[in-house]
């Protein structure tokens, strides 16, 4: 009797610890414990990169892609070989109608061409101008002085121009006139005192243009320039003679 009594109070105890959640433990509660879904909480933040993985296959080639502009060109290649020398063709034909035409088409051209020879004439052709004449685009112009080389070329030079010196025939034409109007001879810029024989312009340029009179230059002295003929007279006719560098002739400057 008293056994079964213990029994029963030992039941009651156990009942007991078992509807009471707040008094049993947690690992008593595994199986026992109803746990009902809470509110999902706020997303943390983002990991750290995990290791590079394996590297993959090779995949497939991709499309071709549009081209490019073009690049800048090579430098040429060598000279190829000559080819081969053609058939020679066919002589022409030309009947009398096309001769003709070809005739009268070039005196047209002939008439034309000698147009503009008339024209260019005109242009170039010596023109007054106050003490002197211009030819082209050159003007010669005196105030009727006159003196030796260094004289002249000086008063020239001062006067922000040079002793005269034709380079062509139109030019010496023009200076001749001058020479004629005044009644005398004129001093060139031109002369070889430098170099016997090589007359040069006062600039230092050779000479390409000459109207020398007969058997001149002749440096008929033989000497230096104290002397010798080392300069170049305008004669009224146009002709050049060499003469001595001191000999007073007519001023002429150019510009």
């Amino acid at each position: 009797m008293y056994l079964q009594a213990y029994f029963i109070i030992v039941l009651s105890t156990v009942l007991v610890k078992t509807t009471d959640p707040d008094q049993c433990r947690c690992e008593d509660k595994v199986n026992a414990c109803i746990i009902r879904d809470g509110s999902p909480g706020a997303n943390g933040l983002p990991g750290r990169d995990g290791f590079p993985g394996p590297k993959g296959e090779k995949g497939e080639q991709g499309l071709r892609g549009v081209q490019g502009p073009p690049g800048k060109a090579g430098p040429p290649g060598l000279k190829g070989d000559h080819g081969p020398t053609g058939e020679k063709g066919s002589p022409g034909t030309c009947d009398d109608s096309e001769l003709e035409l070809l005739k009268t088409q070039m005196k047209a051209l002939q008439a034309e061409l000698q147009t503009v020879k008339e024209e260019v004439t005109k242009i170039v052709k010596a023109q007054p101008v106050p003490n002197g004449t211009r030819v082209g685009e050159k003007t010669f112009q005196t105030d009727g002085s006159k003196g030796g080389y260094e004289v002249a070329q000086s008063k020239c030079v001062q006067a922000g121009r040079v002793l005269a010196s034709p380079r062509n025939a139109l030019e010496n034409d023009a200076l001749r006139e001058i020479v004629r109007t005044h009644n005398t001879r004129a001093m060139l810029g031109i002369n070889d005192r430098l170099i016997e024989g090589t007359f040069k312009y006062p600039d230092g340029e050779t000479i390409g243009y000459t109207n020398w009179s007969k058997n001149e230059p002749n440096d008929a002295s033989g000497e230096d320039d104290a002397g010798g003929e080392d300069c170049v007279e305008l004669f009224g006719n146009g002709k050049w003679n060499d003469v001595p560098c001191s000999h007073e002739r007519l001023i002429i400057c150019e510009y």
